[in-house]
């Protein structure tokens, strides 16, 4: 599946549904972490989109448009990203996650939809979930929460 995983052009912002990481949720694809835990897992970015996560960050990408660089600009749900290492334990409780050493490097195996419905379901509780309290002084945290609106 992977030249349908990839056919899109690149998605801005990169975590939509038309996005590679969205195409994986859609096949039921699963996602292998190998030597990483959940803070490296782009698939939470895709479900904060699905979940409604409040705060959004501006960013810009350069791409070829007609052969000319052209700026896109958009904006993202984006912070430290520490607190999706949450998201192993929610897995865990759940039994939707395999966890086991590949060679010297400790994996972690789910399904794309497994990991979207249970961060999902953690957003429609708390929309801040994965954003440091504002006393840990996390400044990615602290701006990102600074874009939520009023």
């Amino acid at each position: 599946m992977a030249r349908r995983i990839v056919a899109d052009p690149l998605a801005v912002p990169p975590h939509v549904p038309n996005s590679a990481v969205g195409r994986v949720h859609e096949l039921d694809g699963q996602v292998l972490l190998l030597g990483v835990n959940h803070d490296a897992d782009t698939t939470i970015h895709h479900a904060q989109i699905l979940g409604g996560a409040l705060y959004r960050r501006a960013y810009y990408c350069t791409v070829l448009r007609d052969g000319r660089p052209t700026r896109l600009e958009y904006t993202e749900n984006n912070h430290c990203c520490q607190r999706f290492n949450l998201v192993d334990g929610w897995l865990h409780e759940r039994g939707t996650q395999a966890t086991g050493l590949v060679g010297h490097a400790y994996a972690r195996l789910a399904r794309s939809r497994d990991i979207v419905d249970t961060v999902v379901e953690r957003i429609a509780k708390d929309r801040l979930v994965f954003l440091h309290p504002p006393n840990a002084h996390c400044d990615e945290c602290d701006n990102a929460r600074r874009s939520v609106p009023a």
